[in-house]
C-alpha cells in the first residue's frame, strides 16, 4: 500500500486537491479531502462537479492500481446524487466506493460522500475495461 498511496499522493490532481488515500483495496476504497475556500461556489458551498471528481477519483482506485499490465480502463458514465451541501469549516469530506459488478469488460461502482455523519452525494459510476493498444 506504501507504494501506492505514494503515487496517489504524487498525482498532480490529486496532490491540488489535497486528496488522501486512506485504504484501497478491490473491495473498498476511502479517500479524504479537506474544503478550501477555492473549492467553493456562488452559494459557498462545495462546487457539484468537484464533487463529482472526488467520487470519481475513489470509483477509480476500486479498478486501476489492480489492473494487470495489459489492461487499462476508462470512465463511460457517472451519474450523481447531491444529497446535502458540502460545507467549508467543516469535518472534512470521506468518500468511501465499493464495487457494484465488475466483469472482464464493464465495471460498475458506487461512491458515497460523507461530512462527518452527513450524507452529502452518491454517485454511479461505469468504466469499459480493455486490452492496452500497444
Amino acid at each position: 500500500m506504501h507504494d501506492l498511496a505514494e503515487r496517489f499522493a504524487n498525482t498532480p490532481c490529486n496532490r491540488w486537491f489535497g486528496l488522501e488515500l486512506l485504504a484501497c483495496s478491490p473491495e473498498r476504497v476511502e479517500l479524504r479531502w479537506r474544503v478550501r475556500a477555492e473549492f467553493l461556489q456562488e452559494e459557498a458551498v462545495v462546487q457539484g462537479g468537484l464533487l463529482t471528481s472526488f467520487a470519481d477519483t475513489a470509483a477509480v482506485y476500486l479498478l486501476w492500481p489492480f489492473l494487470p499490465a495489459n489492461r487499462i480502463m476508462t470512465g463511460t458514465g457517472c451519474t450523481m446524487n447531491f444529497l446535502g451541501a458540502a460545507l467549508p469549516g467543516e469535518e472534512p469530506l470521506c468518500a468511501i466506493a465499493e464495487p457494484v459488478r465488475i466483469g472482464s469488460t464493464l465495471a460498475v461502482c458506487e461512491s458515497t460522500i460523507t461530512q462527518g455523519p452527513r450524507l452529502i452525494a452518491k454517485g454511479s459510476f461505469t468504466f469499459l475495461i480493455r486490452d492496452r493498444r500497444p
